[in-house]
């Protein structure tokens, strides 16, 4: 009999561990494709999904800028997407995604270039930082905080 119970508990232990880092898996999948999105957005210039993977309630800490909101960070896209002088582009990379609950941190690394008409090089700045995202009441994943830091450029683009 005692047993049967242990394997009754292992059985059920199993399916719970097995449901749970399945769901962790989607959290991490859901929250690369709204990166990827944003990346997207951003390169083609698309304002409104530019800025749909902040939450109302963001904060951004910057090295070199006052704390910024979605307000603040959608004013800077807009100015950048309507200077037909200019092109920018942002690449991004996820080291790291972990999920627990409702809130996530992203470990990146991004790539901003902007390349103005009369210039033959873009400019290029390399980051490192962390996002952090909470999962919304209807599922998506948004970032709430997001700290990111100037870095040397990796030595294979130098």
């Amino acid at each position: 009999m005692k047993r049967q119970h242990m394997l009754s508990f292992l059985f059920l232990s199993l399916l719970f561990v097995t449901n749970f880092v399945s769901a962790q898996e989607n959290d991490v999948i859901a929250i690369k494709n709204e990166i990827n999105k944003w990346m997207r957005a951003y390169n083609h210039k698309d304002l409104n999904n530019s800025v749909a993977i902040f939450a109302e309630e963001y904060i951004g800490l910057y090295y070199g800028h006052s704390d910024q909101t979605s307000k603040t960070i959608r004013n800077e896209n807009e100015s950048i997407f309507k200077n037909k002088f200019l092109k920018a582009t942002l690449s991004m990379e996820a080291d790291e995604i972990v999920s627990s609950g409702d809130l996530a941190y992203v470990n990146i690394k991004q790539k901003w270039a902007f390349k103005p008409s009369i210039s033959k090089t873009p400019q290029i700045v390399y980051e490192k930082g962390i996002l952090i995202f909470k999962k919304q009441s209807d599922g998506k994943w948004k970032i709430i905080r997001s700290s990111t830091f100037p870095v040397n450029a990796p030595k294979e683009t130098k």
